[in-house]
């Protein structure tokens, strides 16, 4: 690396940038990766960085971004795209805050910032997650058209079930959109980089260089032993420390570490396998530490305190009951059952070296920045599958590569616990692994039938692949494309085709027979796919009839039957497709197509009720529904409640009438269930601390699942309004379902009975508040402004109100009433002098 430019004011770039990096980043000087990294840069060349954790590659992408915007494409765009939420306010906040000094205006896409839209559509630099580029692409395809430069943080995430596809296919959508637009991927390191690299035909820049050197151990029980370190440049000539023993109980090797840091002023971070367990390790190691700070510094504990006092006011539950004590001691944990603002003060807490320590399960590994001088992976498997499994060595190295503070910690320690049979047997075998082994290779996770069918039909109903070459060869374009077998992946393709015809969300416009297409020398999609960048044809041709073993779930084709030529042959490459009016809008949705076909098959059900009146069509029975689609994250049901006589199956028998899908599998009919209990207990105004009581979910757990409920009933609206198989005198029960599916999102977003909806309606005014107002007589905003000044003073004093927010909610029910009141009249109202009264 000593051969590159590392001076920053050395470098062709924009002489504001230079200073506003040195002057407020305190940067002047390039570290050796970024460095080797600018000439690709400053080409304009797709550049891939894969190097460790806090080694600066979000500052490469910055100086590309605001070099390539204010140099060399004036008047571009640039999308910087990341995986999750949290990560996309992080990176917002430095993008802004490097716009603000250069002119560059700066907006947010996660789908529920307040007035993103505007700021999307007029903003040089969009920050957004791949599901919301997705979305954008699907709506607003203009959206890239000056687009100029892309990053990908994240990239090894490709590798992931859920959010790989929709980045492979965004990335694939914008090189064949904008083919001249700089794609810049930032990476963990993988196994397959090289691949990787040559799919998207980037210069290719790995490194395990690191700002803070990180010594690497085994600790099996009290006994550590370094294993290997990761230097920087200033320190080559450090050693592994000695093997050493731990003090404290063998019984907690958590307390040993965390009690050890502590002594060297350092914090610690602890990674479990799941949330139970962060919760019971935070409480463990959170009365420990509070006993020894009483002794060593009983000043902290005030500051402490005062946290344990905010997380216990926005507490509504026994686990925010469990964190708040917790914290008390200087330790908490990190989960996504916590929720939002439990999360924001817990994070804010360690940054600023408040808390000593920190259980998280791995998700906080790929989540924001929180590194720590020291981390202990304690658990290193995971019960999945019906058996507990080691943990990834990337998702492993990732935990890992939060350990050392770039400008606080001298060196970063990540130790990995050695558990079951000899532990110091077991530590040779760890370190093997995780330390020593290689990092696995990254593979495209496109051909599983739910990304399948979800980027197919959009590429069809929103992307213009209209016809089957098309189709083919953008497909073969992807990272799937790259790597697997051309007919493999053709045949997967066709499958898929299928399935949507015969579901009628997409139609075929021409159809060929197979015979008049086929050409025996290359089929045309593989003409097309030859010619995209990376795919190439290789080994023997056979016959598309020949037997071969089935893979992946597909059947001997000597075992189908089938009805017609087309079956059995696949579809021709000149056949075309169009989406139909219920394939558009499930695209627009940006649902799975099996979900709308598990809705259309409920909803007809209902329709078929209402009509015969013969069983109910209730609201449970909606969200029960609801639950059953792909998209949505039913609960598991636990042992305990898959006991005959469990409160559950008590439910279940309850509403049995009111179920519109079943589940061949007694666990999860049951978590079904459950799942709609839960939503139920929401909309009926139980309180989060009840509804953990009665269910056993976490707060956190009850929003999500309120989110995905709100979107999917209005998805199941739109859904149902497109069925086109009920005749003229059945629509009245289509429209009266419709309307009841209205209502039922209406409350499950509010939290609410019915006759709160108009209150809620009103800003400043939850759930809770209303019920408060309904209980003096208040139903209407119109009723707010008949208070006498009286009942307004006795409001004002009730706990949670106060005159400053009475006032404000009365000035938000005036703007209403002003609106209303103000309405101009029409003239079109106006009755003809000729018309009938």
């Amino acid at each position: 690396m000593g051969g590159y430019e590392r001076n920053l004011a050395a470098l062709d770039l924009p002489p504001d940038l230079v200073g506003f990096v040195s002057d407020k980043w305190g940067i002047d000087v390039l570290h050796p990766p970024q460095a080797e990294a600018m000439p690709a840069i400053l080409a304009g060349r797709n550049t891939m960085l894969c190097i460790p954790t806090a080694s600066g590659k979000s500052l490469v992408a910055y100086l590309a971004i605001a070099r390539t915007l204010l140099q060399t494409d004036k008047g571009s765009r640039a999308i910087y795209i990341v995986p999750l939420k949290a990560l996309a306010s992080e990176k917002q906040q430095e993008l802004v805050e490097l716009g603000d000094a250069l002119g560059l205006k700066v907006g947010l896409g996660i789908g529920d910032a307040p007035g993103e839209a505007k700021k999307i559509d007029d903003c040089d630099i969009l920050v957004c997650t791949s599901e919301k580029l997705d979305s954008l692409m699907r709506s607003k395809p203009e959206i890239i058209g000056r687009t100029s430069v892309v990053v990908a943080d994240e990239f090894h995430l490709l590798n992931d079930s859920h959010r790989g596809p929709t980045m492979e296919i965004n990335l694939t959508r914008i090189r064949n959109l904008r083919p001249g637009a700089q794609i810049i991927t930032l990476s963990a390191t993988v196994g397959n980089s090289d691949d990787l690299a040559d799919w998207l035909d980037s210069e290719l820049i790995v490194s395990d260089w690191r700002p803070v050197s990180l010594e690497s151990s085994t600790l099996a029980e009290l006994d550590l032993e370094p294993r290997a370190i990761q230097q920087n440049e200033t320190e080559l000539t450090s050693k592994l420390n000695p093997p050493r023993r731990l003090d404290g109980p063998k019984s907690h090797v958590a307390w040993a570490a965390l009690k050890d840091v502590h002594e060297q002023e350092g914090q610690l971070l602890v990674f479990v396998s799941i949330r139970r367990s962060a919760e019971s390790e935070a409480k463990k190691l959170g009365q420990r530490m509070q006993k020894l700070l009483q002794k060593s510094n009983p000043g902290s504990l005030l500051k402490l305190k005062e946290l344990s006092d905010k997380l216990k006011g926005n507490s509504n539950s026994t686990m925010g009951d469990n964190l708040a004590d917790a914290v008390k001691g200087g330790v908490a944990f990190h989960h996504a059952g916590l929720r939002p603002q439990q999360r924001s003060l817990i994070e804010d807490a360690f940054k600023q070296r408040l808390l000593h320590c920190l259980c998280a399960t791995p998700t906080l590994a790929a989540g924001v920045n929180l590194p720590a001088r020291r981390v202990l992976v304690r658990d290193l498997k995971r019960y999945s599958d019906g058996m507990s499994r080691y943990l990834s060595v990337m998702e492993v190295r990732q935990m890992m590569g939060r350990a050392g503070r770039p400008r606080y910690d001298p060196k970063g320690e990540a130790w990995l616990a050695c558990k079951g049979g000899d532990p110091r047997e077991l530590a040779d075998e760890i370190a093997d692994r995780y330390i020593h082994g290689p990092v696995e290779d990254i593979s495209s996770k496109l051909a599983s039938e739910p990304a399948m069918r979800f980027h197919l039909l959009a590429g069809i109903a929103t992307g213009g692949l209209l016809q089957r070459g098309d189709i083919g060869a953008f497909f073969a374009s992807t990272y799937l494309g790259h790597t697997q077998p051309q007919g493999y992946l053709q045949e997967t393709i066709d499958k898929m085709l299928s399935w949507l015809v015969s579901k009628r969300f997409i139609r075929r416009t021409e159809q060929h027979s197979m015979t008049e297409s086929w050409d025996d020398e290359t089929p045309a999609w593989l003409d097309s796919a030859l010619s995209a960048s990376g795919v190439s044809l290789g080994g023997t041709r056979k016959s598309r009839l020949e037997p071969r073993e089935a893979t992946f779930g597909f059947q001997r084709a000597s075992n189908i039957a089938p009805t017609e030529t087309q079956t059995l042959l696949g579809e021709s490459v000149e056949n075309r497709y169009e989406a139909t009016a219920m394939g558009e809008r499930i695209a627009q949705l940006m649902i799975d197509p099996l979900s709308a076909d598990v809705m259309i098959s409920g909803l007809r059900r209902a329709v078929r009720r209402l009509v015969r009146r013969d069983l109910p069509v209730t609201e449970f029975g909606i969200c029960h529904l609801i639950t059953a689609t792909p998209d949505f994250l039913p609960f598991y049901a636990k042992a305990s409640e898959l006991v005959f006589g469990s409160d559950l199956n008590k439910k279940a028998a309850i509403h049995e009438d009111d179920l519109l899908v079943e589940s061949p599998l007694e666990e999860r009919a049951l978590g079904l269930v459950k799942s709609a209990w839960c939503i139920e207990e929401w909309y009926e105004e139980s309180d989060l601390r009840s509804i953990e009581k009665t269910i056993g979910v976490s707060p956190g757990d009850v929003h999500t699942r309120v989110n995905l409920m709100g979107w999917l009933l209005v998805a199941a609206r739109e859904v149902l309004l497109r069925d086109d198989v009920f005749a003229d005198e059945h629509l009245g029960y289509v429209a009266d379902l419709a309307g009841f599916i209205d209502l039922v999102a209406r409350r499950v977003r509010a939290g609410c009975k019915e006759d709160l909806l108009q209150l809620i309606q009103v800003k400043n005014i939850g759930r809770t508040r209303a019920r408060t107002l309904s209980k003096i007589g208040v139903r209407t905003p119109a009723d707010l402004l008949a208070l006498s000044h009286k009942e307004l003073e006795s409001l004002k004093s009730r706990r949670g109100w106060g005159p400053l927010l009475v006032e404000r909610i009365l000035d938000e029910v005036n703007k209403l009433t002003r609106k209303s009141v103000t309405k101009k009249p029409r003239s079109d109202d106006e009755p003809l002098p000729s018309e009938r009264v």
